[in-house]
């Protein structure tokens, strides 16, 4: 009987630091052009220019003349999400994500026309 409230009681700190019991982090990298939601709201159809869209957001990884009047331009990006975490002396693991996304601005003549994810 002794030997169990022995145990408790000295389990009852380890259950009271709940900071030493488990963690975690995550961590993301991008590599390429990302286009961040942010930038994406300010891009107006109709409005938006590709001398506005080159200056903010770059010059794109890829463009596409649909025909004399309309380009499609494409901004690649890899993004990569580390994790890890654990529960102290049961679990420990990690994981590691990997996503090619892109974004999509389409031009009819110097004029933002849609833009898109995909």
């Amino acid at each position: 009987m002794n030997k169990t409230i022995a145990t408790v009681l000295l389990c009852i700190p380890l259950i009271a630091s709940p900071g030493c019991l488990f963690g975690g982090h995550s961590k993301v990298r991008r590599e390429g052009t990302y286009v961040a939601a942010s930038t994406m709201d300010q891009i107006r159809p109709g409005k938006t220019t590709k001398s506005w869209v080159r200056a903010v957001v770059g010059e794109p990884t890829e463009r596409v003349r649909i025909d004399p009047a309309h380009e499609l331009w494409k901004y690649a990006y890899t993004e990569t999400k580390d994790s890890s975490g654990y529960v102290f002396l049961i679990f420990s693991g990690s994981d590691t994500k990997k996503t090619d996304n892109n974004v999509f601005i389409e031009f009819d003549g110097e004029v933002v026309s849609r833009t898109w994810r995909g």
